[in-house]
């Protein structure tokens, strides 16, 4: 590009936005892009967009924007800038410009401009902006920066044309002159809108701003928004008293007093002020009950006589009855509280307007607040102009609170009773409001309900019942909603056809997810769907193929059809979407190949295609026309994953998050993956990949929490070390390795390396590295030595399984009187020897505890009857020598009691009634000494054995090894459905008990 050439102002690679004229586009002058390109030298940039104006006639840069988050760094030494004197308008908000000095001088040399925002752009310092001649500035917002000695009534004064000032999230450390009346006139400035949400360095604010106030200088504001300051010597009366043209008043985080005792400076009058908007939101209140002010003093309130709109958040009224909030202010229109404790029980009303029987309110929002007392639907009755009606989160514990005179309301349009907590039968005749076009009741676990039969008048646009026991038969006249635009009747228990959603021209989303609902989806009609974005079908009955036209809707983003029964070929329209983002098929009865026009869907960011029947090879390049790939899921078919040779092409591939190739006829981890580094979880379980662990996929792992699962390979061996890998979920249980236990992950969380070949002890440092594990499991391998007391450190640990190795020592004492979070302990088939630790944490968590096929000694623990949640009790073959436990009975939920082959003796009962043992279904006593008779009662306590939940543990399989026919046989996870009794191997006598006989489920009753 030759010198001088115009072109070059385009060089500061930036979007040149021209102003033009009758003569046409002009570009900038040529000693103003010169000035532009030195300007972007002394910045740095990471990347950016920006715009530069020039006018057309004089071609002089007029506005200059470089915000939006550019990252820009660097300093403003640079005198460049303050070249372009012609600026109307600049921004540099949202950036990183050094901490330095501000240039002198600097932006005082720009006296033509009207809009300037250096907001949360790094600039800090002595700022002389207030004593320049920027008389025309008409908006200025400074949030965001460090200023010191900022004189605000000197900036007011000198900057005569500012009509709106910002300084949000402003650290400024005032002058002495803002704490002194400086200014001699009491000339009002400009200033129509003023934001405060300042860190004062001094505490000074108050009096700054009180000084402002005494001196007028902000009589013509209209807006004013104070967060975060500390006003606790300035009154709210006086406030609003003092700013006799305020309309709209926000007030947030900030510490004020109510007490009308200071008014000496305001009007003597009860004045109606102009103030229509007031927000406050978690304020400190000082001087006063913020909730009898409100309403009974006389002068607050005709301040307050013209307001429109009132927010409160945060605040306790319980003091306050929301009649008397309302029948206060009969201008108010809206009403929104939030987080507020308040009563609704009527008053008289004394102090409220006589002639107002009715409120105008037309939108009333109480979120999350907490009603003291009354009857909510007593309110309503007094507000017959309600159009809007939110009261999301706010617990009423019982019935929909609306009365039933309330159905004649006409004007409601929005009803939202989202997690209220109501219980019982939802009234019907909301559904009949004419009215309505938005009902969202959902999140109410107990609110029952049908839909009625709707009408082609109905206006309702937005259905919302999820997760509610609405139910019933889905009706066909629900198509008859020809303006819905949202439908969410997900987690419901509605049965029948699945509505043809093709009816519904304006529907945006549908999510009839967790229902029954059977039928098959409408093979045409998609492509009159222009607005259609979610379709979530989950969870239901659907049959039928998916049509291939479903996939070409022009704005379908999401599309989830998980755990149905759909069947037949995965096809797709060549006119595919490109605005598809998630696709959800798992869980279906899909099969044949899986389309090629797959690769089309380059916007994809969720891909799940798992648990069908896909078959033939499917080759992992198809992706490599995806941005970024959050999830991607070929799991559980009967496809062979297969990727193309070369490494050239692999750097092409998008960055994948999470990637489950679970079952896929892997015969070696695909290669691809070398080139990703921030995969959270890897599934590459149930294939046949033989060999090493290749060393290279420890890089993979995007942070600390991320997940690799390795199980059910054939791998033979891995790295000793694996103490600095990212992955603190590691699984490669049930593989071929052999050797000496990895070292695993520092901070691990859940550990498996069962089912391997494994033949070394286990060392202190692998002990210290899962002090912060919930889960570890080294069953099923030859690991030798001694259980550390170090083992105690893992505090959090939920689930420990050191079953069938060669463990050996005693059990550590602290594992169960120091562990309150252990659920799950199983040192089934080792060595341990020594008594059983007698002392148990009062509040014991486990819920299975197996210690079968050791040498342990002494008696059972007492303290066992803390253990409130234990399901699985087997400390069969051991060398125990006690009595009965019969004390077991206190536990609620005992399932399983294996106490065979032992030194137990003496009796079994009688039995105390309070020893119920009423949920047992297996009970193993034999091959011990126990003696004397069986007793009826012994065998009438089991008589509710059948009503029992698995509540398997959804990272462990309850296993139990009772013996049935003189065959020891291992249960896993059939507790529901498992019923065995033995008392074999015994010295009992005595006649057996008919009761036995009542044990009809019992699969394995062996009395003798």
């Amino acid at each position: 590009m030759l010198p001088g050439d115009p072109l070059r102002s385009y060089l500061l690679f930036i979007t040149v936005i021209l102003a033009t004229s009758s003569r046409g586009a002009c570009l900038c002058r040529q000693e103003q892009s010169d000035a532009l390109l030195r300007l972007k030298g002394s910045f740095r940039f990471d990347d950016s967009f920006s715009s530069v104006t020039c006018d057309g006639t004089s071609g002089y840069v007029t506005a200059l924007n470089l915000s939006n988050y550019l990252c820009i760094s660097g300093n403003l030494s640079s005198s460049d800038i303050f070249k372009l004197t012609s600026l109307r308008s600049l921004s540099f908000a949202f950036n990183n410009f050094d901490a330095s000095p501000w240039p002198t001088p600097g932006f005082e040399q720009l006296t033509h401009l009207e809009y300037l925002d250096l907001s949360y752009s790094g600039l800090s310092g002595d700022l002389h902006i207030e004593n320049g001649p920027l008389s025309k500035l008409v908006t200025l917002n400074l949030s965001g920066l460090h200023l010191q000695y900022l004189s605000l009534e000197a900036l007011i004064d000198n900057l005569g044309s500012l009509q709106e000032l910002q300084l949000g999230d402003a650290h400024i450390s005032v002058t002495p002159s803002d704490l002194t009346h400086a200014s001699s006139t009491d000339t009002p400035s400009a200033l129509k809108e003023l934001t405060m949400g300042s860190s004062i360095t001094n505490n000074n604010l108050d009096t700054v701003f009180t000084n402002l106030l005494f001196s007028s200088k902000l009589a013509n504001l209209v807006s004013l928004f104070l967060y975060g300051v500390d006003l606790k010597n300035m009154s709210l009366h006086t406030l609003i008293d003092s700013l006799r043209n305020l309309q709209e008043l926000y007030i947030a985080y900030v510490n004020i007093s109510v007490s009308p005792e200071d008014m000496s400076h305001a009007s003597s009058t009860n004045t109606t002020l102009g103030l229509k908007v007031l927000s406050m939101g978690i304020c400190m209140i000082t001087g006063g009950h913020f909730d009898t002010a409100l309403v009974t003093n006389i002068q607050f309130r005709s301040m307050l006589a013209n307001l429109v709109t009132l927010d409160l958040f945060g605040f306790d009224l319980k003091n306050l009855s929301l009649h008397a909030l309302i029948g206060s202010f009969g201008n108010l229109k809206d009403l929104y509280l939030e987080d507020v404790s308040i009563s609704v029980i009527p008053t008289d009303l004394a102090h409220a307007s006589s002639t107002n029987t009715t409120s105008g309110l037309k939108e009333l929002t109480m979120q999350w607040c907490t009603i003291t007392g009354g009857h909510f639907a007593a309110v309503l009755t007094k507000l017959p102009f309600l159009s809007k009606l939110v009261l999301d989160g706010t617990k009423f514990s019982g019935p929909v609170p609306l009365p039933e005179r309330f159905s004649e309301c006409s004007s409601l349009t929005v009803l939202s009773l989202q997690s209220c907590g109501l219980t019982g039968t939802f009234p019907s005749w909301i559904f009949h409001n004419k009215s309505l076009i938005s009902l969202d009741a959902s999140s109410n676990d107990n609110l029952c309900g049908e839909l009625l039969e709707f009408t082609m008048a109905s206006t309702l646009q937005i259905l919302i019942l999820s997760g509610t026991r609405f139910g019933g038969k889905m009706p066909e006249s629900i198509g008859n909603l020809r303006n819905l635009k949202e439908l969410d009747l997900s987690n419901c228990q509605f049965h029948g056809l699945i509505p043809p959603f093709t009816q519904w021209p304006m529907i945006l989303s549908i999510d009839l997810s967790g229902n029954n609902l059977t039928g098959s989806l409408p093979s045409e009609g998609y492509f009159a769907l222009h607005n259609l974005t979610t379709v979530t079908l989950s969870n239901n009955s659907v049959s039928g193929v998916i049509p291939a036209s479903l996939f070409s809707l022009p704005s379908l983003e999401s599309l989830n059809l998980s755990h149905n029964s759909f069947t037949g070929n995965f096809l797709l329209h060549p006119d595919i979407s490109s605005n598809l983002r998630k696709t959800d098929l798992s869980n279906n009865k899909l099969q044949g190949p899986i389309p090629k026009l797959l690769s089309e869907l380059v916007g994809i960011y969720w891909l799940d295609l798992s648990s069908n029947n896909f078959t033939g090879t499917m080759n992992l390049s198809f992706v490599k026309n995806y941005g970024v790939l959050y999830y991607l899921s070929l799991s559980y078919n009967k496809l062979s994953v297969v990727e193309e040779k070369g490494n050239q092409s692999y750097v092409v591939y998008p960055n994948i998050y999470e990637l489950n190739l679970a079952s896929c006829n892997l015969s070696s981890v695909p290669k691809f993956l070398m080139h990703q580094t921030r995969i959270h979880d890897l599934d590459l379980c149930n294939n046949n990949i033989a060999g090493r662990i290749p060393d290279w996929i420890w890089r993979t792992g995007g942070s600390f929490g991320s997940s690799l699962n390795l199980s059910h390979n054939l791998f033979s061996s891995v790295a000793t070390n694996l103490s600095y890998i990212s992955f603190s979920d590691l699984d490669i249980h049930s593989n071929n390795i052999e050797g000496a236990l990895p070292l695993p992950p520092l901070q691990t969380s859940q550990l498996d390396y069962s089912n391997n070949h494994f033949n070394s002890s286990v060392t202190l440092e692998f002990w210290s590295h899962i002090s912060s594990a919930i889960s570890l499991s080294l069953a099923n391998n030859s690991i030798t030595g001694e259980v550390p007391h170090s083992i105690c450190d893992a505090t959090n640990i939920e689930i420990l399984d050191l079953s069938f190795n060669n463990f050996s020592g005693l059990i550590p004492a602290c594992l169960l009187k120091l562990n309150k979070r252990l659920e799950i302990l199983n040192l089934k088939g080792n060595n341990f020897h020594g008594s059983l630790p007698q002392d148990i944490h009062v509040e014991c968590a486990l819920q299975v505890l197996d210690l079968n096929g050791n040498r342990l000694e002494g008696k059972l623990p007492l303290s066992m009857i803390n253990c409130q949640m234990l399901q699985v009790l087997d400390v069969g073959n051991n060398l125990i020598m006690d009595t009965f436990p019969e004390w077991l009975g206190v536990l609620p939920l005992l399932k399983v009691l294996v106490l065979h082959s032992n030194r137990f003796h003496g009796s079994i009962g009688p039995i105390d009634d309070s020893y119920g043992m009423k949920k047992l279904q297996v009970l193993d006593l034999s091959s011990n000494s126990f003696n004397g008779s069986i007793p009826e009662r012994f065998l009438t306590q089991f008589q509710a054995m059948m009503v029992v939940s698995s509540g398997s543990h959804p990272y462990y399989k309850e296993s139990v090894t009772v013996t049935l026919k003189g065959q020891e046989t291992t249960l896993v996870q059939i507790l529901s459905v498992f019923m065995a009794l033995d008392l074999s191997n015994n010295n009992f006598e005595g006649i057996i008990p008919n009761e036995i006989s009542d044990l009809k489920s019992s699969q394995g009753a062996q009395p003798v």
